[in-house]
């Protein structure tokens, strides 16, 4: 007879994606609790890696594993301390970088194990003295698989690069599993960018928002009905599981309830993906900007004519309208008992990739990290440009001119803070974002400077509303920024201003546009 703890490995995103079906048996076997104080003998008839189903007097009983010791002729398992389940694109790209960041931060040495399933990489953690740490198993199956893993037990942690749906929310605090827009369950672990692309020698300078809805759904099928040469339009696109594809439609087919044509060829992984418009002049394709390699990314224009160009900047402040973020979500629940020194090393995994050496990990994997970053405002042009282009808001030449002149020797910050949709909360980022800026004031010689809290509106009211609305979000950064300063508040001026809906980044006539348009930016200016 012998005794083991049963952890609940070997589980997939989904029962017909990973679990190779549950085992069936025909043994006696004792399940008792951790703490000795219960037991239960009965036949082991069932075991689906999560679950034991024990057949007793009562009837089948379903019994966690993680919860009980099994004692008697028991199933093999290899024992893994967490699981990381989503998108392929953070499970293949991503999560390697941060890996070796944590291993070589702890002195620990990684080892990549063999894995017969493929989408499933299985990764060990070990000590110096040759002895285990941690092992951990990565399922990529892509960012539409997520959240029924996190709710279904089969992952600790999720990958996903879109946020979680309301529905989906719904589904996991029903289950007890706690509310996902949590800033404990929700990380924003790094950036990212959906970007257009074509070979390098494609001569269309840009495309429009409608232009790239007609080209993927098939009503547009030649180069030169947007500028370019005869030719016909080769579609390359990432798989329906993927939240690329759920990420660009939300942006591109929003409006149009488009779908993609069928002669679009669909690709599991972007890596496959760019090797095709690679090679194909007259390809086009979608994918993450971690993957692009030296493909041309398209500028994208708005519908009101507004230009924007991905880079680590515009990722960063988030006014690229298919910028979005690379989340890791778990849940509130955290088993006791012997799954505690798991729930610590999970934890302590998540609180790493915040950390400055997992954000330059994340930057060597070709993602956008979030180490802040500024940039002269000579460099940004294009503010003046959608200023004059904008129409549809109340802006008046002085209040323009008022923008412009109060930054006129001031620098831009990366970090721009947004707020949840339809409350005055700041969102994951957000909150994220408010002690990472705190540290950066700390370590940064700020003499005769001040730091600059720019509150901007979308065009929905009037002048005079827009700019109360936007000073009152300011002044709310302002005092989560004096909180998280404590006593080095007073070493540097911080200043709330609002501007309204002047310098919009974003089309108003859009609902992703006003919220780009929704912001506090942070400005460096000379004192005076």
């Amino acid at each position: 007879m012998r005794v083991k703890g049963i952890s609940k490995s070997l589980l997939s995103i989904t029962a017909a994606a990973f679990l190779m079906g549950s085992t069936a048996f025909s043994q006696t076997v004792t399940l008792r609790s951790m703490d000795g104080t219960v037991s239960m003998t009965g036949e082991l008839v069932e075991f689906d890696g999560q679950n034991y189903v024990l057949k007793t007097m009562l009837g089948n009983l379903s019994i966690l594993a993680d919860e009980v010791e099994c004692i008697g002729d028991c199933p093999e398992l290899i024992d893994v301390d967490f699981r990381l389940s989503g998108s392929s694109t953070i499970g293949n790209t991503l999560i390697p970088g941060i890996f070796r960041s944590f291993a070589g931060g702890f002195g620990l040495s990684l080892e990549q194990l063999p894995s017969d399933t493929e989408g499933v990489t299985k990764y060990s953690f070990v000590l110096p003295d040759g002895n285990p740490f941690a092992d951990v198993d990565i399922y990529s199956f892509g960012s539409e698989t997520a959240f029924q893993a996190l709710l279904e037990g089969s992952a600790e942690i999720v990958m996903s690069t879109r946020t979680v749906r309301p529905d989906e929310a719904e589904q996991l605090i029903a289950a007890g599993l706690g509310d996902p827009f949590d800033a404990a369950n929700q990380i924003v672990a790094a950036l990212d960018g959906v970007v257009i692309v074509v070979p390098d020698g494609n001569p269309v300078k840009s495309l429009s928002v409608e232009e790239m809805a007609g080209i993927f759904s098939g009503s547009i099928t030649n180069w030169s009905q947007v500028g370019g040469p005869d030719m016909a339009i080769n579609l390359y696109r990432r798989n329906d599981a993927s939240g690329t594809t759920t990420d660009f439609a939300r942006v591109v087919f929003h409006d149009v309830n488009g779908t993609f044509a069928p002669n679009a060829k669909a690709f599991n992984d972007d890596a496959d993906l760019v090797a095709a418009v690679k090679a194909d002049p007259a390809g086009i394709g979608f994918t993450s900007i971690s993957a692009k390699g030296d493909l041309r990314a398209m500028p994208v224009r708005g519908t009101c004519g507004f230009v924007s160009e991905p880079s680590d900047f515009t990722i960063k402040t988030g006014e690229y309208p298919l910028a979005r973020r690379v989340y890791f979500y778990t849940s509130s629940v955290r088993t006791a008992s012997r799954a505690q020194d798991r729930a610590e090393k999970m934890t302590g995994f998540l609180n790493y990739v915040q950390s400055p050496a997992a954000q330059e990990a994340i930057a060597e994997a070709g993602f956008v990290n979030q180490t802040i970053t500024s940039l002269a405002i000579e460099h940004q042009g294009r503010r003046l440009i959608n200023s004059m282009l904008d129409t549809q808001n109340d802006a008046t030449f002085r209040r323009v001119q008022k923008v412009f002149a109060e930054l006129a020797v001031a620098d831009r910050l990366s970090t721009t803070f947004r707020f949840k949709t339809g409350v005055a909360q700041l969102d994951a980022q957000a909150v994220g974002d408010i002690p990472r800026l705190a540290e950066f004031i700390r370590s940064t010689d700020l003499t005769g400077k001040e730091v600059v809290l720019a509150g901007f509106s979308d065009a929905a009211g009037t002048g005079g509303q827009n700019e109360a609305l936007s000073k009152r979000r300011a002044q709310q950064v302002l005092d989560a920024l004096n909180e998280a300063l404590g006593g080095d508040a007073a070493n540097v001026p911080l200043v709330a201003v609002g501007f309204g809906e002047v310098a919009p980044l974003g089309c108003n006539d859009s609902a992703d546009g006003k919220a780009v348009n929704r912001r506090v930016e942070v400005w460096i200016r000379d004192k005076g």
